[in-house]
C-alpha cells in the first residue's frame, strides 16, 4: 500500500469534510470510493456522439475561406 500526503487549503478541507459528513462516511473512505470509480469515468470519449460535432453548417454571407484566410479579411 502507498501512503499519499497532500496539502489542502482550510477551505478545501472543510468542503471535503462537509461532503463526507453528508455522505455519512469518513474523508478517507470518500476518497477511496472516488478512486475506485475512476475507471468508470475514464472511458474514451466518442467525439461523434457530441452534439456540437453533429451540428451542420448554416448559411451566412461570410466568405467560404474565412477560417483559413482570416488575416486577409481582418487586415
Amino acid at each position: 500500500m502507498t501512503e499519499l500526503i497532500i496539502n489542502l487549503t482550510d477551505t478545501d478541507y472543510e468542503r471535503l469534510e462537509e461532503v463526507a459528513k453528508r455522505a455519512g462516511t469518513s474523508i478517507q473512505i470518500l476518497i477511496h470510493e472516488w478512486i475506485a470509480n475512476l475507471s468508470e469515468i475514464d472511458e474514451p470519449f466518442d467525439v461523434t456522439q457530441d452534439p456540437v460535432f453533429q451540428m451542420e453548417g448554416y448559411e451566412s454571407e461570410a466568405p467560404m475561406d474565412l477560417s483559413v484566410n482570416i488575416d486577409k479579411y481582418l487586415y
